[in-house]
Parts: C-alpha cells; sequence; structure tokens
C-alpha cells in the first residue's frame, strides 16, 4: 500500500504556501500555455481574445465551484452562515460548479471576445483539449491534502490512513484519466472533425466520475452530501454524459 503523507502547507522562507491551492494555480497555468500554444492549431490563429476568454472563465470557474459546493453538499450550514461562502480559504469547491461557472462565461462573453458560429466548435474543442492536462495537475493537490476519502481497502493502491488503509478517490481519478490524455495526445496527429476532444471529455469524464464516485467515504464526518444514494456530482456527470453524446451525434 501507499505509505501515509500529508502536505497541505509548506513554508517557502516567511511564506506559507497552501498546497492545494498552488497545484489548482499551477493547473489553471498549465492550460493556459497549452492554449496559447496550440490556438493555432485548433483555431488557425494565435488569437490573444482566447486567452482573454480563458482568463475570465477561470474567474467564473471559482465562483460556480463555490457556490455548488455551498448548496448542493452543504446547504444547511452555508444557509445559516451565509458569510461563509466568500471565504474560499476554508476550503469546499465543487469541479461540476467550476464546470458550470466556466460554461456561463463562455456563453456571456464569447462575442465580445470573437468566438463566432463559425469557429465556435473549434475554440471549445481547443480549450477541451488544454483543460484536460491542467486539471489533472490540479487534482495533485487534492491528493496532496487528502480531501477525497475513499471507502477501506486493502488494495496496493490504497493509502495507509490512520485507523485503516482507505481508496484515494482524486488519485484514482488522476490514474483514470491517464488514457484520456494519451488518447488526446495521439489524437493530435490525426484530423479530427470538430467537436470530437469536447465530447470526448464529457462521456469519458462523466462516466469516469459516476462509477468513482461509488468509492467515495460514507463514513466520515465530512462524507458528501447523497441525495437518493447518488452524489451531487454523480446527477450532474449523468448530465454531462448526455450532453456529450449529444454534441457528438450533432457535429457528426
Amino acid at each position: 500500500m501507499i505509505p501515509w503523507f500529508q502536505y497541505t502547507v509548506i513554508n517557502v522562507g516567511p511564506i506559507p504556501i497552501q498546497v492545494w491551492g498552488f497545484f489548482v494555480a499551477l493547473g489553471m497555468i498549465v492550460s493556459i500555455i497549452l492554449i496559447q500554444k496550440y490556438s493555432y492549431s485548433f483555431v488557425g490563429t494565435h488569437s490573444k481574445k482566447i486567452i482573454d476568454l480563458a482568463f475570465w472563465m477561470i474567474i467564473f470557474g471559482i465562483i460556480g465551484a463555490r457556490f455548488f459546493h455551498a448548496f448542493f453538499y452543504e446547504p444547511s450550514f452555508f444557509l445559516e452562515n451565509p458569510a461563509e461562502i466568500i471565504k474560499l480559504w476554508k476550503g469546499g469547491m465543487s469541479s461540476f460548479g467550476g464546470l458550470f461557472g466556466a460554461g456561463l462565461a463562455f456563453v456571456l462573453l464569447r462575442k465580445k471576445y470573437h468566438v463566432t458560429k463559425e469557429n465556435i466548435t473549434k475554440v471549445v474543442d481547443l480549450i477541451s483539449f488544454s483543460a484536460l492536462f491542467g486539471w489533472m495537475v490540479g487534482r495533485i493537490g487534492c491528493v496532496m491534502i487528502h480531501d477525497h476519502l475513499g471507502k477501506r481497502s486493502d488494495s496496493f493502491i490504497a493509502i495507509k490512513y490512520i485507523g485503516g488503509a482507505r481508496l484515494e478517490t482524486a488519485l484514482l481519478e488522476i490514474l483514470g484519466l491517464i488514457p484520456l490524455a494519451i488518447i488526446f495526445i495521439f489524437s493530435w496527429y490525426k484530423k479530427r472533425r470538430s467537436g470530437w476532444y469536447i465530447s470526448m471529455l464529457f462521456v469519458y469524464y462523466g462516466i469516469l466520475r459516476l462509477v468513482l464516485d461509488f468509492y467515495r467515504a460514507e463514513d466520515i464526518v465530512q462524507a458528501d452530501a447523497r441525495y437518493f444514494g447518488l452524489t451531487p456530482a454523480q446527477y450532474f456527470a449523468i448530465l454531462l454524459v448526455i450532453a456529450g453524446i449529444y454534441i457528438f451525434r450533432k457535429k457528426r
């Protein structure tokens, strides 16, 4: 099994660095760099407008991630303590809320940043391609602080927690996304129809997340909320798969 480890804060001289925030920020930077590097290949132009749009998608994504967590995972706590919603440093972010916020920013601002009907799918493919690798980097922060505890297990990829070894669903997610990352990299050398990357990402990640959330711990203090046996993320994962299939069929 994997030995116990946990890194929440690393002090660089007098400056404390939050490990989770560092990897999330690093993942965002990786995505922006990839957007800048491959924008010409996807869209046919090195437009700074796409970078500006991606920046606002990140801002909206952070806001969406926080509000989704507040209203779907801990609604009673945040309704009683609404001021806590703005305290991002205390943790609590929803990945699907981040996706919703980013999507909202794209819809509201795409015309301002010159995303037209002619190139909209190419831009979305570029963002999807870049976001996958940034997402995997960001998930490393989740593994470091262990905020996604899984069920008890004696698997060789379980982590030796105090009180018994458990799976780490963030680690499982990274491992599960590696095949998709390989597919994306090798697909780069073949011409794909517009919409292939976004539909592939939605369907693959939706199925992966739907399955992995069944392995999340239910016997801990801060276990994920469940509605009719499923976590909020699993409901959104189902919608993500449906959206991916719809995009694929429509573009075909």
